[in-house]
């Protein structure tokens, strides 16, 4: 059977939707919600500031943990491979709510957010604040300028 131009036009364009797809699935996205127990909030909704301390044991035990948006959506945090110290920081924010970047994606009706970078959420945020960064380990004290820490070498993180 001769190949037509519309076929080839076709297949090109398929194939031209389909990277572009995929593309767009690696681009970064926002979240904003409370950091969660998995484990806590899915066997028993637990969750909020009176759940705190217990979220935080958990989390802290190696359960793991996620953000509840506001509407209900629960997404499940993963480590993003270039940027552990981002996870390792959310893991402080048990209860709190944050707003956190990252990349994305979902598989059998589980979505995952692989955290790039978090911050605690506020609606009144100045610009006054001078910036702080803090060893994700918690070595030294928060830092005024970017580097790494000199106990661990980790690369400090914006607070």
């Amino acid at each position: 059977m001769p190949t037509t131009p519309r076929l080839i036009l076709a297949i090109w364009a398929l194939a031209f939707m389909a990277v572009a797809f995929a593309q767009q699935s690696k681009k970064a996205s926002t979240v904003t919600g409370e950091v969660v127990c998995l484990t806590c909030y899915l066997s028993h909704g637990a969750k909020g500031e009176g759940h705190a301390k217990c979220a935080a044991t958990c989390i802290n035990k190696g359960l793991p943990m996620g953000i509840l948006t506001k509407d209900g959506k629960l997404f499940v945090a993963i480590e993003d491979h270039a940027n552990a110290a981002a996870y390792q920081q959310l893991k402080k924010f048990a209860a709190k709510i944050v707003t956190a970047t990252g990349i994305i994606a979902s598989r059998n009706n589980i979505t995952g957010i692989a955290i790039q970078k978090v911050e605690v959420a506020s609606a009144t945020k100045t610009t006054a604040t001078k910036a702080q960064y803090a060893c994700p380990m918690a070595c030294i004290p928060p830092q005024d300028k970017p580097g790494n820490c000199p106990k661990c070498g980790m690369k400090l993180v914006r607070k």
